[in-house]
């Protein structure tokens, strides 16, 4: 049985809450997952993100960051 590290169970909620829509991403926090996720080798969620961002206009996540 594989273990994961706490860091990414949260990685992997967030960005499933982020990618089905129960929480507003920012780009920082996408980008950062992203990161997370790529570095503990879970690259399809990774991509989830990815899509994400790609779907979002890039000025609605920014204006959240102002926020």
């Amino acid at each position: 049985m594989m273990s994961m590290s706490l860091e990414r169970v949260v990685a992997r909620g967030t960005a499933r809450g982020l990618i089905n829509g129960s929480a507003a991403p920012s780009y920082e926090m996408v980008i950062s997952l992203y990161k997370i996720l790529m570095l503990e080798g879970d690259a399809v969620l990774a991509a989830g993100l990815l899509d994400l961002l790609a779907s979002k206009n890039l000025s609605e996540l920014e204006d959240r960051n102002c926020i």
